[in-house]
């Protein structure tokens, strides 16, 4: 005679066994880096938890990242392994149940009618798409880079949108300053408020750095306005697809991501929490430090993990590698 408690176990056996064992489960990791330099280094393939200066795996990293409003993923934009991890990143988290938009920094606001247009057709493919966006003429590298993160939009209905300012506004910025937005437009986009001054001395820093200190002041003070621009209208992007979708992963470049002057600065500013930052980052042959990959200048962390590869042969910088 079966007794309550024989019942009860006979009862989570038949429900576990129920279960699918793979549900929530990350997909596999891309398989062989493609970059080619620096492969054997210790810190390539680990993830580093910024605050807890520890290591974690590719499945802790999705767990963490899956109930965030935002999740903003920054790249060195010639690396393909840094776009294959995003693209994985996006199928991890739609394995945990989240659908959300994909906002790009490389698309501006004026091709936003035609990238929401192409992938509601029935043909849509990821591999014409950047057809369709006139990519071989935006001076981004070249589209078959990116195609992974479009092909894991398309395969799970992720609405995909521009991130970037039009070109009107950034023609307009470029030509003068921040104030060549009428003022309702730049408190829209907490433009209004100047940058905490370590703020603004970093990203100026970081801009001289960029361009070999071969760039006059004023030169660099347009760079400067002309980035504050991009990332507010980045975090604007990430909000009103999120008010949509519920939640927004961000494709951009590494600097845009950083807490201290970044998207998640501009975020902040609007009364956004919920934002979480994936650095993905290039090792070098100088150091097997994560630490040492952070920026040194910021008091609080610029992001809150970093996710080490291998470094393309077309990164290779004189001045900056950022």
């Amino acid at each position: 005679m079966m007794t309550r408690i024989s019942r009860l176990l006979l009862c989570l056996a038949v429900l576990v066994g129920a279960a699918p064992a793979s549900a929530g489960d990350p997909p596999p990791l891309p398989e062989a880096w493609r970059s080619e330099q620096g492969r054997g280094h210790p810190l390539v393939g680990t993830i580093h938890d910024v605050a807890a200066g520890e290591r974690i795996a590719p499945a802790t990293l999705i767990e963490r990242t899956a109930g965030a409003r935002f999740v903003l993923l920054g790249e060195t934009h010639t690396n393909p392994d840094h776009h294959r991890l995003q693209a994985w990143m996006l199928r991890a988290l739609v394995a945990q149940g989240q659908h959300p938009a994909v906002i790009w920094e490389m698309i501006d606001q004026t091709q936003d009618d035609v990238l929401r247009r192409y992938q509601h057709e029935p043909s849509a493919r990821a591999a014409v798409l950047g057809n369709a966006l006139d990519w071989s003429d935006s001076g981004w590298p070249a589209w078959r880079l990116y195609q992974p993160i479009a092909e894991t939009a398309l395969a799970h209905g992720l609405p995909m949108h521009a991130g970037a300012a039009g070109r009107a506004e950034r023609s307009a910025v470029a030509h003068k300053d921040l104030t060549a937005l009428d003022l309702e437009r730049r408190r829209s986009l907490a433009l209004d408020t100047p940058l905490p001054e370590p703020s603004a001395a970093g990203l100026r820093e970081r801009l001289e750095a960029a361009h070999c200190g071969q760039m006059p002041a004023s030169a660099i003070d347009a760079m400067l306005a002309m980035q504050r621009l991009r990332d507010a209208t980045l975090a604007d992007s990430l909000l009103n697809a999120a008010d949509d979708a519920g939640s927004a992963v961000l494709i951009a470049g590494s600097g845009h991501v950083r807490a201290d002057w970044g998207v998640p600065w501009y975020l902040r500013q609007r009364g956004e929490t919920g934002v979480v930052t994936v650095a993905f980052r290039e090792v070098r042959a100088d150091t097997t430090d994560a630490a040492a990959y952070l920026p040194a200048t910021t008091a609080t962390p610029a992001f809150d993990y970093l996710w080490f590869t291998p470094r393309a042969a077309a990164s290779e910088r004189d001045c900056s590698d950022s």
